[in-house]
Order: C-alpha cells, then sequence, then structure tokens
C-alpha cells in the first residue's frame, strides 16, 4: 500500500526556493532532506518533528538503505546541530520501533542514539538514553549492546559515562552479560561527581535486575551513600526505593544492607539527602521484606524510629515529604507502632505551621482509616479532635481533604459529633469548594447518623441552601447526591419529604431557569436510583418524579429547561425496565403531544432520543 508524501507545511514553503507544485512533486525523502539543510533553524527542527512520518512514508527499505544513512551523517555533524532538533531525532526514532523497524533491522539507529547520548547538553543526552532503553529490548543482541556500554563508559568525557549508567540497567535486563556488572560498578567509582551520580540513580533498577551477585553489589551502593557529594548520596539513599524485590526470601541480608543506609540517611547532615529519603520512605522500608514479621520487631521499631525522625525534621520540606507516606507506614508496621511511635506526633503535626504539612497529615489520616489495620475506638480517639481542627484550618485545600476523604470514615461518623457540627458549620463557608464538599457528604451523614438527625439537623440549613446555591459546582454536587440520598432514606421518606420541598423551590423560581434546571435534575437522579425497584412504595414514586418531568419539566417556557427534562428522560427509560407499562401508557403518549407543540429543534431531537429509547 503506498503512502501520500507529508503535505508541505507553512515553515517548509517559506524555507525552500520551491513553488508549492515543485514541493508537493517531490518525495518524502527529498523533501525531508531539503528542509533539514536549510539555514532556518525552525525549518529543520520541523522536518525532524516529521521524520516518523517520512520514515513510514518511504517504507522499510528505504529507510535503512536511504533515511538512517543520512540522519547518521547529521548525528555526526561537528559541531553539533542545534539542541532541538536533536531532541526531536532521538524522539522521532523511537517512534519507528518496532512498528516499522523489527528487531535486528534497528541495529543501525543505534550509532545514532549513541552518538546523541554523548553530547554535552543533558536535555539531549536523556531522549537518546529514553531511546536505547526503547529499543533495546527489541534488538536483544547482547554483544552489539554491551560494546555499545562500553563504548560510552570508556569515553574520555563525562557525558557519555553518565548516559552509559542510564542505559546499563535496560542492557543487563536484556542480556544477562556479567560484563556489564563490571561497567556498572566502575561508572558507580569514577572520579567525576556527575558521573557518580548518574550511577546512584540508576544502581537500584540495575541490582533489581540481579539474579546472582547481588552481594557483590552492595559494597557499591553503600560507598554511594556515603559519597562525599550530597548530590551523590541523595540520589543513592533514594535508590533504594528502586530494589523491588532483590532482597525477596532474604529479609536478614535487607536488614543488613539497607537499614544502616536508612539510619544514615535519616539523620544525614544535608536537608536534600533526608528530603529524597522521605519522599520514598514507605517504598524503602517496603524492599525490606520484614513487614508484619515479628522475627524483625526491633528492625521494625528501627525504621519507624528513622521515620519520626523525618516527621520530626527541622526542615519544613522534609516533613512534607515524609508526612506523606504516613498513611502507608501506619499499615506497613501496624496497631502496635503507629500507637509507640507515630500517635503522639499527630498532634504536632496537626497542627504544623506549614500549610503543606497539615494538608497532607489530613490526607493520610483519612488513608490511615482504610484497611482495617487500627481499630475504629483507636480512630476516633486519635484521629477525631484533629479532624475537627482541620475542618476549621483557615486554608480550604486542607478543608477539602478531609471532606472528600470523609467518605471512607462514614461508618465512624455517628460517633464524630464535633465533625458533624464542623460540616453543618462549613456548609455556608465562603469558598464554593468547601460548600461543594459539604454537598457530596450529606448523603453519608444521613446514611451514618440516621434519616432523623438528617430531617432534623440538615435539611433545612445544608441540603436545601447548598442546592439553591449561586454556583453551578455546588448545586450539581446536591443533584449528583439525590441518587445516594433516595437509597439510604428510602422511597417514602423522599417523597414526603424531599419532592414537597424541591417541587416548591421550583414553583417559586419563575425568573430563575437554572433553579428550575436543577429541580429537573434532581428529579432525574432520583428517577434513575428508583429505576429497577419493583417494591410498590419505589415504584409510585418513581411516577410522580415522572409525573412531574412530564407535565413541569416538558411544558417549561425556556427551552433550556425542556432540554434538560427530555435529555434526562432518555437516561431514565434506558434504567427503568420494569415500569414499560407506565412508559408505553402516559409518557409515550405525553411525549408524543409536547412534540407535536415543540417548536424548538434541540429539545425535538432529545424528545425524539427519548421515544427511541423506550
Amino acid at each position: 500500500m503506498s503512502v501520500s508524501s507529508p503535505t508541505p507545511s507553512l515553515t517548509l514553503a517559506r524555507s525552500l526556493p520551491y513553488g508549492v507544485d515543485e514541493l508537493v512533486e517531490m518525495g518524502p525523502f527529498e523533501l525531508f532532506r531539503s528542509q533539514s539543510e536549510t539555514g532556518s533553524t525552525e525549518a529543520k527542527v520541523d522536518a525532524m518533528k516529521r521524520l516518523s512520518v517520512v520514515a513510514f512514508a518511504i517504507g522499510e527499505e528505504a529507510t535503512l538503505s536511504t533515511l538512517l544513512p543520512y540522519l547518521a551523517t547529521v548525528a555526526m555533524k561537528q559541531p553539533p546541530h542545534e539542541d532541538e532538533l536533536l531532541i526531536n531525532m532521538a524522539s522521532e526514532l523511537q517512534k519507528i520501533v518496532p512498528y516499522l523497524l523489527k528487531g535486528s533491522q534497528a541495529l543501525p539507529i543505534l550509532p545514532i542514539l549513541e552518538r546523541l547520548s554523548a553530547v554535552e547538553e543533558t536535555v539531549v543526552r536523556d531522549e537518546a538514553v529514553k531511546a536505547i532503553n526503547h529499543i533495546a529490548p527489541e534488538i536483544e543482541d547482547g554483544p552489539v549492546l554491551v560494546s555499545m556500554a562500553k563504548r560510552l563508559v570508556g569515553a574520555d568525557w563525562f557525558s557519555a559515562k553518565v548516559s552509559a549508567a542510564g542505559i546499563l540497567p535496560v542492557l543487563y535486563k536484556v542480556s544477562g552479560d556479567d560484563e556489564l556488572v563490571n561497567l556498572m560498578k566502575e561508572v558507580a567509582q569514577d572520579d567525576t561527581p556527575m558521573v557518580r551520580r548518574g550511577a546512584a540513580a540508576n544502581l537500584g533498577h540495575f541490582m533489581s535486575h540481579m539474579k546472582s551477585d547481588l552481594e557483590g553489589m552492595v559494597p557499591i551502593l553503600q560507598q554511594l551513600c556515603r559519597d562525599e557529594q550530597d548530590s551523590v548520596r541523595l540520589l543513592a539513599v533514594a535508590t533504594t526505593a528502586q530494589l523491588g524485590n532483590s532482597f525477596t526470601g532474604q529479609p536478614e541480608l535487607a536488614t543488613q544492607v539497607i537499614l544502616p543506609i536508612v539510619r544514615a540517611g535519616s539523620t544525614d547532615l544535608s536537608w536534600r539527602v533526608r528530603n529524597n529519603l522521605a519522599k520514598s520512605f514507605s517504598d524503602v522500608a517496603t524492599n525490606l521484606g520484614i513487614g508484619g514479621m515479628e522475627k524483625f520487631q526491633k528492625e521494625q521499631a528501627l525504621v519507624m524510629a528513622c521515620f519520626v525522625s523525618l516527621l520530626q525534621d527541622i526542615e519544613a520540606e522534609v516533613r512534607a515529604s515524609a508526612v506523606g507516606h504516613l498513611a502507608r507506614m501506619v499499615h506497613w508496621g501496624g496497631a502496635d507502632l503507629f500507637a509507640s511511635h507515630l500517635q503522639p506526633l499527630l498532634p504536632g503535626l496537626a497542627d504544623d505551621i506549614v500549610m503543606e504539612v497539615r494538608s497532607k497529615c489530613a490526607l493520610a489520616l483519612m488513608d490511615s482509616s482504610e484497611g482495617g489495620t487500627l481499630e475504629d475506638e483507636t480512630i476516633l480517639q486519635a484521629f477525631g479532635p484533629l479532624l475537627e481542627n482541620f475542618l476549621m484550618d483557615e486554608f480550604s485545600e486542607v478543608q477539602l481533604h478531609v471532606l472528600s476523604n470523609l467518605p471512607k470514615m462514614s461508618r465512624l461518623l455517628e460517633k464524630m459529633n464535633g465533625v458533624v457540627s464542623s460540616i453543618l458549620n462549613m456548609a455556608k463557608a465562603n469558598n464554593w469548594r468547601v460548600r461543594e464538599g459539604v454537598a457530596k457528604l450529606l448523603p453519608h451523614l444521613a446514611d451514618a447518623r440516621g434519616v432523623d438527625f438528617f430531617s432534623q439537623v440538615l435539611l433545612e440549613p445544608a441540603w436545601l441552601n447548598l442546592l439553591q446555591d449561586t454556583v453551578a459546582f455546588v448545586r450539581n454536587a446536591v443533584v449528583a447526591s439525590v441518587g445516594q440520598l433516595v437509597t439510604v432514606t428510602g422511597p417514602a421518606w423522599f417523597s414526603s419529604n424531599i419532592i414537597p420541598r424541591h417541587s416548591n423551590i421550583y414553583d417559586q423560581s419563575p425568573n430563575s431557569y437554572l433553579m428550575r434546571n436543577t429541580i429537573i435534575q434532581s428529579y432525574i437522579e432520583a428517577a434513575i436510583a428508583l429505576g429497577d425497584t419493583s417494591e410498590e412504595a419505589g415504584s409510585e414514586v418513581w411516577q410522580e418524579l415522572m409525573n412531574f418531568i412530564l407535565e413541569k419539566g416538558l411544558a417549561d417556557k425556556v427551552p433550556n429547561v425542556r432540554m434538560v427534562a427530555a435529555k434526562g428522560l432518555s437516561r431514565i427509560m434506558v434504567s427503568s425496565p420494569s415500569h414499560s407499562s407506565f412508559i408505553q401508557g402516559k409518557i409515550k403518549p405525553l411525549l408524543l403531544e409536547h412534540m407535536d407543540q415543540e417548536t424548538d429543534d434541540d429539545c425535538r431531537h432529545f424528545q425524539d432520543m427519548t421515544l427511541s429509547a423506550m
């Protein structure tokens, strides 16, 4: 199948001394080469962005015989081309493997990427490394890959060695050649800090692929973690999070190797090292493989003590990074370590002067309450007072973390009077996102505290006020909660308490079509929730809702309201198979009557959709 040439771009047309007709007649490769050889940087970059398109257009054979040799000359040029052009070359080459060039056919690409991985500009090298890591698993030619790694490691300039560190983990995973182990050790012990940084960043991934001689790499890891440069140490301590299952079945070795690194990293003089460890602390702890093992209680306590040190760090950024792992560490350590190490810290974290720490702490408490690690009494005692403080925080982000996650603790809301009172007060908050969060939470409160509590405390000041909020997102949050409220309270209560009040709001809003839309939408959600019910009470309420939508929604004076009603009816028809007799006997005739009188095309369209759904 022939592929047409890429359409000439405006940049191309302006850069080449050809007419439009001449450009169209040129072949894809000639067009690409002509544009790449112009004096315009913009035109050359534009051409390189179209590299993969050109390759697919000329096909596999021409790509191998013509395009790739040309790209090799471009990559080898001294001084190098513009950085943006080289970045796009590396990026585009990834797109043709394995879709155009498969297996060993991609070998000619490696010298190009090898050259790009040795240039001085970091972003170009990074893209070249990414491309090599993408292509290497497709090639699976161990000797070629190892030879390339040797050349990069043996280069005189540091840039090639840094790139070598980035590709060694993937090359080792593909080939399993032991020579690559020696190459990784060589870059890890290089005199240049930039090279050691590259090794430190990738050593964890490399070790995660090793099936033997893992202990031989341990001294290298430990040496990097003790490096005189903090920029090397911070990457080395974080790489322990990448070890994965390297120490599976060897918890003794894991504790001997990783624990000293964790202990030293948590008390390092450089806050950047401590911060990098804090960012991945729960992954590091998991890689130890000792969670929940009674044999290693002393080691577990030591890990938790290191975590506590980070939670109490003098640098706010370190505390914020550490508290982001609080929930996972609660589940990792269990209830006993939580009570002895973490629970005493919670009041201080919840009252931290830095908003980000409080915000992440609020989220962590909500996540810690899931999973069954902590008993309900512990959660009520340890979290209850803190949640009240979070809900009164001066920053809405802290409040929202609690509001949006409180459904995780809905089973306990019955015993959290202070929290419920705070939520009720927040229904009048100035920030609309807070009011939206309250609206989403109301059905959960009805479920936890009972229908009587909802009727007496939440219905008038919260539900109905938020339903009539000036911000559409808040109103929509109430509408989206209607279905759950029907399920929680039952159709009979909904019919006697909600429908009369909603209908009254509709009747008292002759000049606000948005408010009438909101009521119609709330009835649509309620009808969908009751669509499958076979109970008599549920069917009666469903019919009551349908009568309102048909008689008032479809007859409203504003087309937008009629359209919302018609669109909602089509959704209701799909979810209400058990009401076919009522649909055919009453809804269909009324709908046809409204269609005859409808003057708006959009309304007729959605009415027709509803008719088709019956």
